[in-house]
């Protein structure tokens, strides 16, 4: 039966082209929208956050390579970057500059090393980039400059103290506040722990000098921003991190799913703009590092109400092969997430999470093969991103107008197949999914969309 009617869709399907969608560039400085689900420039137009995360940019490249690295990750859609000030501890840029003298004594910053900074974020200004930028990496695995080393002597933030790490946010914030694409995240990789007050201090000295500068905090795999930062008038944004259930690459073992940790940050209060900053990185973690995988959690965060999502890749340390990385499908086909919430009013989008619209298909939960929906708030549009082939039943009866019209959206090139034709909307609609897309991976969207008679 399944075969059959698989066939019969595939029967019909017809290709109706390429997205439309236009790419806007946004206006900085960013604010945040007034119900706090999301960014808008200077214009009042939503800010989609697409990050790359090469974090180690400011140490491995030099002005030229920055600037080709950037060049590309844009055209591929992306708006905005992730990276390290002062990368790993003991990390030394491409001149042989420190951030730091040998002490690490943070009342004294290397000029040199800081010039070069300058020069690269003032690139990504010209390219209209946004920059998260992460200045004091705590660490996961004793890489970060907080906490104790493995014989128990205290690191760098820890001998400075809360008073220098303040002065060194005062210093950043000086130097940098004039910048109105930069956003600053604290922490790194880890909760804040036995570092929680010098932690706080980096964060207050920075909001003290620049204090239109979004800050946020990248915790430990499996937590978010606002579990470990609960009540902090320095953190204007969340940051949600995981991997999915049965991934064994994290030293966090325990991992929800994209959706399930992106659902509960949507139903904090205090509301915050939240996004996806970490997650499975193509090209790693062996057969977990697929196109398809990063795909399927920009997507799962998006539909489940986040401002956008960070995509990582072998990329990270910018390895001697990175303009060969840089092409990874995946990366490639982010510029079609991005057509995508273009062409339709993304901040709209109101989390199917009880699944009024997707009543049969969206199973299993839990597991890293969820299908993902999303409403507007007016009815007039609807998404469903579908990881795995399977049957869907949609229920319109919450959208607007009489009839509803189906296309399949490939988000590996940016094109539609028709679905079908249209129905009314007190009917159910099952689809079927098992055609392979232009990848020869099985996701799509299914898009729905109000129609007068």
């Amino acid at each position: 039966m399944w075969k059959t009617l698989s066939i019969t869709i595939l029967s019909i399907a017809v290709f109706v082209g390429a997205a439309s969608a236009e790419w806007t560039e946004a206006e900085f400085p960013l604010s945040i929208s007034s119900n706090h689900r999301y960014l808008v420039d200077a214009h009042g137009e939503p800010f989609f956050y697409q990050a790359d995360t090469p974090w180690m940019i400011f140490l491995k490249l030099t002005l030229d390579e920055a600037e080709e690295y950037m060049a590309a990750r844009k055209a591929q859609g992306f708006t905005a970057l992730q990276v390290q000030l002062t990368g790993f501890l003991g990390d030394r840029n491409r001149d042989g500059q420190s951030p730091f003298d040998e002490s690490f004594d943070f009342s004294k910053p290397n000029e040199a090393y800081f010039a070069h900074v300058d020069r690269v974020i003032e690139k990504a200004r010209d390219m209209n980039l946004f920059l998260a930028i992460a200045p004091l990496w705590k660490g996961c695995c004793g890489e970060g400059w907080a906490g104790n080393n493995k014989d128990g002597s205290p690191k760098p933030m820890n001998v400075n103290g809360v008073e220098k790490c303040r002065e060194f946010g005062r210093y950043l914030g000086t130097r940098y506040g004039r910048f109105n694409h930069i956003m600053w995240i604290m922490g790194g990789d880890n909760d804040p722990g036995e570092s929680r007050d010098l932690i706080r201090a980096l964060a207050e000295g920075i909001k003290e000098k620049a204090p239109r500068q979004f800050c946020t905090y990248h915790a430990a795999s499996s937590h978010s921003s606002t579990d470990v930062w609960p009540d902090e008038n320095w953190l204007d944004i969340a940051m949600v991190y995981t991997y999915f259930r049965g991934f064994n690459k994290a030293w966090n073992k325990d991992q929800p799913d994209v959706y399930e940790v992106s659902y509960r940050e949507y139903h904090k209060t205090p509301v915050h703009p939240f996004f996806l900053g970490e997650s499975t990185y193509e090209g790693e973690h062996g057969d977990w590092g697929t196109a398809l995988q990063a795909r399927k959690q920009a997507y799962w965060c998006v539909l489940s109400g986040g401002m956008g999502h960070a995509y990582g890749s072998d990329n990270w340390p910018i390895p001697d092969g990175w303009r060969k990385n840089i092409k990874h499908p995946g990366a490639e086909s982010m510029k079609y997430l991005r057509d995508l919430v273009s062409t339709f009013r993304w901040t709209e989008l109101i989390p199917d999470e009880q699944h009024g619209l997707l009543v049969k298909g969206s199973e299993p939960f839990a597991q890293n093969d969820c299908a993902a929906s999303a409403v507007a708030s007016d009815g007039s549009f609807a998404l469903v991103y579908v990881p795995t082939p399977r049957e869907l039943t949609i229920d319109a009866s919450k959208m607007a107008g009489e009839m509803i019209q189906a296309r399949w959206y490939d988000p590996t090139s940016g094109t539609y197949r028709d679905a079908g034709p249209p129905f009314k909307r007190n009917q159910q609609r099952n689809f079927f999914t098992d055609m392979p897309n232009k990848a020869g991976d099985s996701d799509w969207v299914l898009v729905l969309e109000a129609k007068a008679r």
